[in-house]
């Protein structure tokens, strides 16, 4: 059973253009990225009380006139089971007509292609957090100081590269690429992601977009320098 964070989200932000109601998985996530915004009140924390999916669908019946997508979140919303995630995202497919968005790093690409497969997807929008294309074994510490992991090789690195062929590729018009600039890396960087993304539009024959968002310390944390 998936356990969701017990305060949604109506936004008008999220997406330009499209009300959206944004919603937290409580599933964890692998990585503790630089002054991540969410890790301690989503990941560390313990919560007692949280939605399920009853919940959930309670609440998008409800008000779903308010909202055009629903959007999925983390942590890593993608960690949680397949089976759970395939029963939770078919039970509002079937309620509401409306399109559903996952917010991933892309480290689950397996469960990716198969909710993609079962049409109860309609689009993801992938955390790119380096110019992963560019890193190489020298860059070890670059990828602990952002992301908050040790890694012996590239192995997950090209992983999360695999995940962002797969959304350009399969790109129906919701998906999207984003980087958030944390501020020791220079802007060259995002711009050799977007570059990147522009090259598999190429490839692929698709337009999917790359943004690259400012970053925001979190709620009493000092800027540093």
């Amino acid at each position: 059973m998936i356990r969701y964070y017990n305060k949604l989200i109506l936004s008008l932000s999220e997406i330009e253009g499209h009300p959206s109601l944004l919603i937290h998985g409580l599933t964890g996530c692998m990585f503790h990225c630089f002054k991540c915004f969410n890790y301690e009140e989503l990941i560390e924390k313990k919560h007692e009380s949280y939605y399920t999916i009853k919940d959930l669908l309670n609440y998008i019946v409800k008000q779903q006139d308010l909202f055009e997508y629903i959007l999925f979140s983390g942590g890593e919303f993608m960690l949680a089971p397949i089976e759970d995630l395939i029963e939770d995202l078919t039970k509002i497919k079937a309620d509401v007509d409306k399109k559903i968005i996952i917010y991933t790093t892309g480290i689950a690409l397996d469960k990716m292609k198969t909710l993609t497969d079962l049409n109860l997807v309609d689009g993801y929008h992938i955390d790119m957090k380096l110019p992963y294309h560019l890193l190489s074994s020298d860059d070890k510490d670059l990828i602990e100081m952002t992301m908050g992991i040790k890694v012996k090789d590239l192995t997950l690195i090209n992983q999360l590269i695999d995940s962002i062929k797969f959304v350009v590729k399969n790109d129906q018009g919701l998906s999207q690429i984003r980087s958030v600039k944390y501020p020791f890396l220079d802007e060259s960087a995002f711009m050799e992601c977007k570059s990147f993304i522009n090259s598999l539009n190429d490839l692929y024959n698709k337009n999917i977009t790359y943004e690259a968002h400012t970053f925001i310390y979190p709620e009493g944390d000092k800027e540093e320098g």
